[in-house]
């Protein structure tokens, strides 16, 4: 099973290989911002005027990190405002974003727009991603729906009128029908196998044979009482792969599901037998027919349909009842579904506890003992225990301490200034004194001593 974050990753950087020019001036503009202590606080002072209220603050992004442009677009748009004002107000930062300076410019109203669009879009996939790399829930039983999600977002930038977002549209669906999009029929993989043996013969090295996507995904699917095998899980599936090919894979689900259970059936309950079915000449066998057909009168004269919603367990209890006749063991479909639908998704939360290490021996702490190293990492994840993976920092705390700081700098900044110029004028004059006039003073030093 294929990573599902790791391929929403791989679908969106493709498409964003051409950044657009709107987004490179907002990252220029707030790199320009967060590049000097009295631009923060001016831009701090324009927020208040235009009474932008919001805790968080601008963003730096990644630019290899897509994830990290989308959270950047985020909080630079609330400050729309703000960077229009910063326009009129300050000349230089007009000066210093221009080509004449060799950047991208600042940004404008159709910039703005065009952010705005672009964020929208990210979202999706930004709330996707954390989504499917939960650790503490289920996950593989809505994995389906969320490769349908993916298909209907790239189709609707593939139907855009705007040529940049047809052009992403189309490397993303390059993309998703290579890990999840296309199912390949068993001839065409079987011609596939063919022409890679016949590269590999003339010496052009072998190639990697088209798969088609893990079935279990929708296995999964269909063990939630909420899809099982019904026409929503159908049509989504035909919604995927097209309905020629929807057909295909349809067919390709029940077939599987049918033979993986029959595998448990022998695993967990090799003994199920059919048991023998007594005569019913005898007289035990008339009575128990009679019993059966005289309960069964009465079933039908009390049942009732009724429009009210049912609880899960009276979907339960109105479905069919197995043979009375047929030893079964019941929880063949429990030892399923405890399989199938323990596959994590996503290997975002392994991949963290693995990668740890990095985050605890930085450069300033490499001479941990092991012993305290695993103490660390220990005590790291018993204060984390109960409580969902949180893979954004702590923001909040962070523009607390570093509007403290700008307060601070801003009411000491003459002070400071002050009595730095203070103490060049002292020192300065000191070794005006201590310097001998109208001589070459040079300091000799005899061998073995020393001079400061």
């Amino acid at each position: 099973m294929r990573c599902a974050a790791h391929i929403i990753n791989l679908i969106v950087q493709d498409g964003l290989k051409e950044v657009d020019l709107s987004v490179k001036r907002v990252r220029a503009a707030i790199k320009w911002i967060k590049n000097g202590t009295s631009r923060l606080v001016k831009f701090r002072e324009i927020a208040e005027e235009e009474k932008v209220d919001s805790k968080a603050f601008l963003k730096l992004d990644v630019p290899t990190r897509w994830n990290y442009t989308y959270l950047m677009l985020k909080s630079a748009i609330t400050y729309e405002k703000v960077f229009t004002r910063l326009v009129e107000d300050d000349y230089s930062f007009v000066i210093d974003l221009s080509e004449e300076r060799e950047g991208p410019g600042h940004p404008d109203e159709s910039d703005w727009d065009r952010a705005k669009k672009m964020a929208e879009f990210l979202e999706h996939f930004h709330d996707l991603t954390i989504r499917v790399s939960s650790s503490l829930h289920v996950t593989s039983n809505t994995f389906f729906q969320e490769i349908g999600e993916v298909h209907l977002l790239i189709q609707a930038w593939m139907n855009s009128t705007n040529n940049l977002q047809v052009s992403m549209g189309k490397r993303m669906k390059d993309k998703f029908d290579k890990y999840w999009g296309v199912w390949h029929t068993n001839k065409e993989q079987e011609q596939e196998a063919e022409s890679e043996r016949d590269s590999e013969r003339r010496g052009r090295g072998k190639g990697k044979a088209k798969e088609n996507i893990n079935l279990l995904i929708f296995i999964a699917a269909v063990l939630d009482p909420r899809y099982k095998l019904s026409l929503y899980t159908k049509l989504t599936v035909e919604e995927i792969f097209g309905e020629e090919r929807g057909q295909l894979v349809w067919a390709a689900i029940k077939s599987c599901l049918r033979e993986l259970f029959d595998e448990y059936r022998q695993i967990h309950a090799p003994s199920e037998v059919q048991t023998e079915v007594n005569n019913p000449n005898q007289s035990s066998g008339a009575r128990q027919g009679m019993l059966a057909e005289k309960i069964a009168k009465r079933m039908r004269m009390e049942s009732g349909s009724t429009n009210t919603a049912k609880s899960e367990l009276e979907k339960y209890l109105s479905e069919d009842t197995e043979d009375r006749n047929k030893k079964i063991d019941i929880l063949v479909l429990a030892h399923l579904a405890r399989d199938v639908l323990a596959i994590p998704i996503s290997t975002v939360a392994s991949e963290s506890a693995f990668s740890t290490s990095g985050r605890i021996l930085d450069d300033f702490r490499t001479s941990l003992t092991p012993f305290m190293v695993e103490a660390l990492v220990c005590a790291q994840d018993w204060l984390r225990r109960g409580t969902p993976i949180d893979i954004q920092e702590n923001m909040e705390e962070l523009e607390m301490m570093e509007k403290e700081l700008i307060e601070e700098f801003g009411n000491h900044k003459a002070q400071n200034i002050g009595k730095g110029k203070g103490k060049e004028i002292e020192a300065s004059t000191e070794k005006t004194q201590a310097t001998p006039t109208g001589s070459n003073s040079k300091s000799i030093s005899k061998p073995g001593s020393s001079t400061s």
